[in-house]
């Protein structure tokens, strides 16, 4: 068991990474990191394949009940949420290698404000597995209310550029669709934050 939440936390410090870096490839046009992200998904695609492994092992051979139980089982949908984090954070990573010889729209500010965010949550969430304690979800909500509030004043600010020139339309789609991948990340890690709780206290939580 404490291999398996090793590998997990091994996991989230990936998609953390590499949700970081995604961002940090589009706001300066850096290809090395945007194939830097790629790796990074791939890895997260294997280690997940790993835990999925290790885990239907342990249940089987050991036969865990109650409170172990719920840890398999947590450690298991944990991992496919970072996992999925790390598929997001390389749609990210794709948009950016589209302006590699190309400016982008307008300069990048509350994007990396988002990511910044992101990777704030995905660190309560580890935390709160390392020690195996509840992590504070309060937080987490806020954090992901920060994103959605982001969001749209991202997605207010594009539609806007659309209106007044409809040559700007490519690129700002492809910014509302970075700004919409994180906005998942955030509800994946939110609720992330919720399935510790109940592996740790067995009572459910709901963040939206």
């Amino acid at each position: 068991m404490e291999e398996i939440r090793g590998e997990v936390i091994r996991l989230g410090r990936i998609a953390r990474e590499a949700v970081l870096l995604s961002v940090e490839a589009l706001k300066e046009r850096n290809m090395e990191k945007a194939r830097r992200v790629d790796e990074l998904e791939e890895e997260s695609d294997i280690l997940n394949l790993n835990i999925d492994e290790s885990a239907l092992k342990l249940m089987a051979l050991q036969q865990p009940v109650a409170r172990d139980l719920r840890f398999v089982n947590a450690m298991i949908k944990i991992s496919d949420n970072f996992e999925r984090i790390a598929d997001l954070a390389q749609k990210v990573a794709e948009i950016a290698k589209k302006y590699e010889e190309r400016e982008l729209l307008k300069p990048l500010i509350d994007i990396p404000r988002m990511a910044s965010t992101i990777a704030e949550m995905i660190e309560i969430d580890l935390e709160a597995i390392e020690r195996h304690a509840s992590p504070d979800t309060s937080k987490l909500v806020e954090k992901d209310d920060l994103l959605d509030e982001l969001y749209a004043q991202i997605y207010n600010e594009l539609i806007s550029f659309m209106l007044r020139d409809p040559r700007t339309i490519d690129d700002a789609t492809d910014l509302l669709f970075v700004a919409r991948y994180l906005e998942r990340i955030g509800d994946i890690a939110a609720k992330t934050g919720a399935r510790i709780v109940y592996m740790v206290e067995g009572r459910r939580v709901w963040v939206k």
